[in-house]
């Protein structure tokens, strides 16, 4: 029971992750660039 709770855990922020780092990675190609973004160009 709880190696089931433990797995789903981290699989949900495993998922949390991957997202969070597509939509970082999508975000300013959409907006351009803006202040503070942080990209050397």
């Amino acid at each position: 029971m709880f190696e089931t709770i433990l797995i789903g855990v981290l699989f949900i922020g495993a998922v949390g992750y991957v997202g969070n780092q597509i939509r970082k990675e999508l975000s300013p190609k959409k907006s351009g660039c803006g202040k503070g973004c942080g990209c050397e160009k």
